[in-house]
């Protein structure tokens, strides 16, 4: 396995998990999208994972907690480019 940035991950899923519960971020765009990711992960530390373990440790437990950071950061970054539009 190479080096992983769970982060990435992590944020992915929770801003997929954001936009299927608020029909209007449903509307973004595939680039808005990729923006919005890039400034979360630019204001949340990497979370780099090298082995299986270390991966299925990161889906479990670093994910709750780091969530709620997660959340906060997305939020920031939605509006931030929805009001650059």
């Amino acid at each position: 396995m190479s080096i992983h940035n769970m982060m990435e991950e992590i944020v992915r899923n929770c801003l997929r998990d954001l936009i299927a519960h608020n029909p209007e971020l449903a509307s973004l765009e595939e680039r808005h999208i990729n923006d919005i990711m890039a400034l979360a992960l630019n204001k949340l530390p990497p979370k780099y994972v090298s082995t299986q373990r270390g991966e299925m440790f990161a889906k479990t437990q670093l994910r709750a907690q780091v969530e709620t950071d997660v959340y906060r950061e997305l939020t920031h970054a939605i509006e931030r480019v929805r009001t650059t539009e």
